[in-house]
């Protein structure tokens, strides 16, 4: 009979254990999806700056085009970086 109480305990114990564990993976997770939220706002900001400045861009059709680019090859880099620190933080979704 002491032994039965004893691996009850045990996996009342683990179990316990692994909703702490999963708790706070799962903070880290909502924390992980406030940074992305504030990371693609940070991007979207960026790029809209970007694209009003490339617009009064004067030149060839090729200099338009050239800033144009670097704000949407900025936007793609950032917009990267962004969820790469939420799958570091939270795992592959």
């Amino acid at each position: 009979m002491t032994l039965i109480r004893i691996l009850l305990v045990f996996f009342t114990l683990l179990s316990f254990s692994q909703c702490t564990k999963n708790s706070a993976s799962y903070e880290a997770c909502q924390r992980a999806d406030l940074d992305y939220l504030a990371c693609s706002l940070v991007i979207y900001q960026s790029y809209t700056f970007c694209a009003e400045s490339a617009s009064t861009v004067s030149g060839s059709t090729e200099v338009k085009a050239s800033a144009k680019f670097r704000c949407d090859a900025e936007r793609l880099v950032g917009s990267y970086l962004c969820e790469d620190i939420k799958k570091k933080t939270c795992g592959t979704k």
